[in-house]
């Protein structure tokens, strides 16, 4: 366990030295305006003087509020809004072609939009449900554009902030969960947190001068649960249930989880400290540690599922911009 004396000891060190070693850092945000998200992007605020940060937002009036604690956090912080769908790959690929016109180089990629699943799949208008869309194929779809500049940074990091190290056995004969009949909140997380770790590893065998990390947060005291509403196929009893169900997980996340603030802490250690060198995809669990033991992943790596999965997300790129134009 890096214990959190040692993550606030780490940030504080990157953050006093010399400033010609963070001036000039390009650092690309997704999910960071609320929660985790936001806790990592006021941490790296504070630690990267001179540096510019793309946030990729739905409003840039409701990031408004943010951008001027930004600005009074750090005046010499560049901050660029981005306003764009993330959860549509069409939308990804406007916001990539404003950073790639304009940058020469990305140095770091911190992605942790998503959604909490339910029973049913929503979709959207690109045909993909809004879970896929934000935990997966989004987030491989801002690496994938943005591979160009970042190999042209001398310390390029990937972090994916999602399930790291919690990887379960999927249906094989349905990787999308796209048969209604297959759906439900747990599918969603184990074919999500598989395929992430199987995609990064793939990126991680071809681009070895690239750190890829994909974390596991743990607990942390959010407001998801308490925004979710039920849609309308749950009928009244569903309607009525889920928010007193999310109401008290909510209440255990508050009571026994930790704040955003400390977890985006543990974030910007993961993508400024040393603990994780580049060629490897690395899973990593909630105290920041290294998960080393392989579970369900020896299995499909010696099926060759990187090169499946990798497959089908480029077919499933193909049709969703198809579907979405």
């Amino acid at each position: 366990m890096v214990r959190f004396s040692a993550i606030k000891q780490s940030n504080a060190a990157f953050a006093k030295q010399d400033v010609s070693n963070t001036r000039g850092l390009v650092v690309v945000l997704a999910g960071a305006t609320s929660n985790l998200g936001q806790g990592t992007l006021m941490q790296l605020a504070a630690m990267l003087d001179g540096s510019t940060f793309y946030v990729l937002g739905r409003s840039a009036t409701r990031f408004a509020g943010q951008l001027a604690k930004l600005e009074g956090l750090n005046p010499n912080l560049r901050v660029v809004f981005i306003e764009t769908d993330v959860s549509l790959l069409s939308g990804i690929d406007s916001a990539c072609q404003r950073i790639v016109a304009a940058e020469k180089k990305v140095d770091y990629l911190f992605m942790s939009q998503g959604c909490i699943p339910l029973t049913v799949p929503k979709y959207t208008k690109e045909g993909l449900d809004t879970c896929f869309a934000l935990s997966y194929f989004s987030r491989i779809r801002l690496i994938v554009n943005l591979l160009p500049l970042l190999r042209q940074s001398p310390r390029p990091r990937v972090l994916s902030v999602l399930n790291g190290g919690r990887e379960k056995a999927i249906r094989e004969d349905d990787l999308g969960l796209e048969d209604a009949r297959h759906y439900a909140p747990r599918p969603a997380i184990n074919h999500t947190t598989l395929m992430m770790t199987l995609a990064l590893e793939l990126l991680a065998s071809n681009d070895k001068q690239i750190t890829f990390m994909h974390a596991f947060p743990g607990l942390v005291a959010t407001d998801n649960f308490s925004r979710l509403s039920a849609p309308e196929s749950y009928g009244l009893i569903g309607r009525l249930i889920l928010p007193l169900v999310a109401r008290f997980i909510s209440t255990m996340q508050w009571l026994f989880g930790m704040s955003a603030a400390d977890c985006g802490a543990r974030q910007a250690f993961l993508l400024t400290s040393d603990k994780y060198g580049p060629g490897v995809a690395w899973r990593i669990d909630q105290k920041s540690e290294s998960v080393t033991k392989a579970g369900v992943l020896d299995a499909y790596r010696e099926q060759g599922w990187r090169d499946k999965v990798w497959d089908y997300t480029m077919r499933i790129f193909e049709k969703a911009l198809a579907t979405g134009s």
